[in-house]
């Protein structure tokens, strides 16, 4: 199944409040005023981390910042990326020692200079990654939050935010199916409607309820 992927140029994503609901209100002020040093985010795979970062990266972008996110599971963090004013480094417990090295040395730039901002997550809290000692010294500068957990309400306002920000047009119906239907996790349910959107598209048909039914089939066959 495809990964869901903003089209940040376009800027058609939901902001930080359609991502975290009420539970996470602290946080969601935090992000968006964007004036604190060193952030640390964990939460259950899913739970819209890398949304988060993706959309701080960019926000910081809008306002002039260099500004650069790394996945690190799917990207190396490279000396070019650590040049960069803002860096979010999505899944960091998966950094080798080499990059363990690099993101250590940007701490020490942050810190030093007083410039620069740092957000990074992970599925854990900050003292139970398996990193080099020194780094998760480090990690103790960030101010450390964890995502909580959406009620089913918000999951459905949030697809609802998404699939309209993407000018997706859906059966308000689909979004309560998937919950009862499909893996409940923000992230799994986003990456169904990435999915649906361009099941529909070669369908050549709306999203509908009868459209999921025989995605979902379609799913379970293979």
């Amino acid at each position: 199944m495809n990964q869901l992927i903003f089209d940040f140029a376009s800027h058609e994503y939901p902001g930080f409040d359609e991502f975290l609901g009420n539970a996470n209100s602290e946080l969601v002020h935090v992000l968006k005023e964007q004036d604190n040093q060193f952030l640390y985010v964990w939460g259950e795979e899913g739970s819209g981390k890398s949304h988060l970062l993706r959309a701080w990266a960019d926000k910081a972008r809008q306002s002039g910042k260099r500004a650069r996110y790394i996945d690190a599971h799917t990207e190396p963090l490279t000396e070019e990326a650590c040049e960069a004013d803002y860096l979010a480094v999505d899944q960091v417990e998966r950094l080798d020692a080499e990059e363990q090295s690099l993101l250590f040395a940007v701490f020490n730039r942050y810190r030093n200079s007083g410039r620069g901002s740092l957000l990074l997550s992970a599925d854990v809290k900050p003292q139970h990654l398996c990193l080099r000692e020194d780094l998760r010294t480090r990690m103790a500068y960030c101010l450390v939050y964890e995502i909580k957990p959406l009620t089913d309400e918000e999951k459905i306002q949030a697809l609802s935010s998404l699939a309209r920000t993407r000018r997706i047009p859906v059966d308000p119906a689909v979004f309560n199916y998937l919950l009862l239907h499909w893996r409940r996790d923000l992230g799994s349910l986003m990456n169904m409607l990435d999915a649906l959107d361009n099941y529909s598209l070669t369908m050549k048909k709306r999203i509908t309820l009868p459209l999921l039914r025989q995605l979902l089939k379609q799913q379970e066959a293979e």
